[in-house]
């Protein structure tokens, strides 16, 4: 099987038209194996943009499901509404998949739906799951055991137990204690060349600092500004500091009032464009990600790292701890009473300390970036997918 084009469906239950985290999780692999001459699906909800994008033109995009908008664990996302078994089974039958590979927690309406008519129609399709959540809250943990009460009695049956992966350590605790389900941790990709040639040369500005996100109160905003705040009024930041902060959300119009009262230039961009990314995470000589919780990962983090930041620095919540590989250096508390001395002195570091600032930036680009750059990740994946298309194989020259 080594070698040989392997047909994969990426099943998830969102539209592939928003840009959040699980979509770029997808995406980055997607495009990673059809580079490689892989044939990739995506049998998603509601999507339409996507399907006239020619970013996407390296895949087949297969809309499944009408989705509806919710909110949980403090996120806007769309779930589906129960899809057609006979359109799914038409599809399946269709395009024979070696892998369906499904975005977890999923819906029983729409993924669930479609991986038990997979077991049906294709049987030996490989089905693989990978977590992606973190919760803050028990409201939303005890919504996650319920939705895995309703599908773990199907997991077992669909998903072998050495199919399941989490994209952190975080998520995989989610895995076991929703669903009882054992994970490994494949982490989420970044594409590093993709990133770096996005930034198109760009540098870091001296003294300047970015923030990307949306303005919730778990990104840490709120921190944010209460840092520069407490920065300014005790002088600990260089006179000429600049800051911008990019992004939209329903504090947005709140922190712009605010900020009018700080004494530092403060710029709101709204949203940036993808292409735009690249070229103001580089401008950042320090890159500020203060999420206070409900984290699974933090991609953003590494985007920055990827596009040129000088240093990076996290909120120490379990999410992005994992994902910045327990390095206190660079993981700041945003959810103590000092919160804001924590974080100003950190940005007062990253902007004077030269000597610790550029053993920081060598250490993210040396030892993350290799960690989590998309090939890393696609070869994971990839063995345990050939793995599993040769015991087929094997299976079926026996059997």
């Amino acid at each position: 099987m080594l070698g040989a084009v392997v047909k994969i469906g990426f099943v998830f239950d969102d539209t592939l038209d928003a840009p959040d985290g699980v979509q770029q999780h997808i995406t980055m692999l997607g495009r990673e194996y059809a580079r490689r001459g892989h044939e990739v699906h995506y049998l998603v909800g509601e999507t339409h943009e996507a399907q006239r994008d020619p970013a996407f033109a390296f895949a087949q995009i297969h809309s499944m499901a009408r989705n509806v908008k919710v909110k949980f664990n403090s996120n806007r996302m769309r779930i589906p509404l129960p899809a057609s078994r006979r359109a799914m089974r038409e599809l399946l039958q269709r395009e024979r998949f070696d892998v369906l590979h499904v975005q977890a927690p999923y819906s029983p309406f729409m993924a669930g739906r479609l991986l038990a008519q997979a077991r049906r129609v294709t049987p030996l399709t490989q089905i693989f799951a990978t977590y992606h959540i973190a919760v803050d809250s028990g409201v939303a943990m005890a919504g996650g055991m319920v939705l895995g009460r309703v599908i773990n009695a199907r997991t077992e049956r669909l998903i072998p137990a050495e199919h399941s992966v989490a994209v952190s350590r975080v998520a995989a605790e989610y895995a076991r204690r929703t669903a009882g389900v054992e994970t490994r941790v494949v982490p989420n990709p970044v594409d590093v060349a993709r990133m770096k040639a996005g930034a198109g040369g760009a540098m870091p500005r001296r003294h300047h600092v970015v923030f990307l996100g949306r303005f919730v109160e778990r990104k840490g905003v709120g921190v944010l500004l209460d840092a520069l705040d407490w920065g300014v009024r005790r002088g600990v930041f260089p006179a000429d500091l600049s800051v911008a902060m990019a992004g939209k959300g329903p504090l947005l119009e709140q922190c712009r009032e605010r900020a009018a009262h700080i004494g530092v230039p403060i710029e709101f961009l709204g949203e940036i464009a993808e292409d735009a990314k690249s070229a103001f995470l580089a401008s950042g000589q320090v890159a500020v990600f203060p999420a206070t919780g409900a984290e699974s990962f933090g991609i953003v983090l590494l985007e920055a790292i990827a596009s040129g930041a000088g240093v990076v620095l996290a909120g120490d919540n379990p999410g992005y701890r994992s994902t910045m590989m327990d390095n206190d250096d660079v993981l700041v508390d945003v959810t103590g009473a000092d919160r804001a001395e924590h974080l100003a002195r950190a940005i007062a570091r990253a902007c004077t300390d030269d000597e610790w600032a550029q053993r920081v930036h060598r250490w993210q680009h040396d030892t993350l970036l290799p960690a989590y750059d998309v090939t890393t990740v696609a070869d994971a994946l990839l063995a345990m997918y050939e793995d599993s298309l040769v015991a087929r194989t094997a299976h079926i020259a026996t059997a």
